[in-house]
């Protein structure tokens, strides 16, 4: 068995400005324990399926390419920051990919859709595009941390030219995850 998700991988200059802005969150001295993403690992995920037995693995890529055939490349901005559920309690501290042709949230929903007869769920909660900077197991309010990301909330962190998707598995270690792409499939078009 393998974990898995389905994602779309960012250029390393938009990773390295999402990099700046964790940096400046971080030195927040917040009352609340944050656990930092690894920013080299930032993707945007469209559907975690979580284990899967590795012969599962071909016919999970073959569905992906057939979705990715039926959708032309399209480009995202990444901007603007905030929290799941809100600022007041956050749980996940999050960029944000502004999507407002739809080809995201289209594309997503299609994945999920090829996914179901494989035995995956779709996500009960409406798609939400973001790039996740940081968790907090034991939300609470706290005034610094909401300071900080209001001081992030306008800023844009660049362009992703969204060409392919990737299968992606997910190895879970004490010190973060490591992700290894294990198939690309490049979008109708590109």
């Amino acid at each position: 068995m393998i974990r898995a998700f389905i994602a779309i991988d960012i250029p390393d200059e938009v990773r390295s400005a999402i990099g700046e802005a964790q940096v400046r969150l971080r030195r927040v001295h917040a009352g609340v324990k944050v656990s930092w993403a690894k920013i080299e690992n930032a993707h945007i995920t469209l559907q975690f399926l979580g284990y899967v037995g590795e012969e599962t693995v071909p016919k999970i890529s073959a569905a992906i390419d057939r979705v990715a055939g039926q959708h032309q490349a399209f480009e995202l901005q990444v901007a603007g920051a905030g929290a799941f559920p809100d600022e007041n309690r956050p749980r996940v501290l999050w960029v944000g990919c502004q999507d407002e042709a739809g080809a995201l949230k289209s594309l997503a929903g299609d994945v999920q859709q090829a996914m179901e007869p494989l035995g995956f769920r779709p996500e009960h909660r409406e798609f939400s595009a973001h790039l996740t900077l940081g968790r907090i197991k034991f939300p609470r309010p706290d005034a610094a941390l909401t300071r900080a990301l209001d001081s992030i909330k306008n800023d844009a962190f660049g362009t992703v030219r969204v060409e392919a998707i990737h299968l992606f598995e997910s190895q879970l270690h004490p010190d973060g995850s490591i992700y290894t792409k294990l198939s690309s499939h490049k979008l109708g078009g590109t």
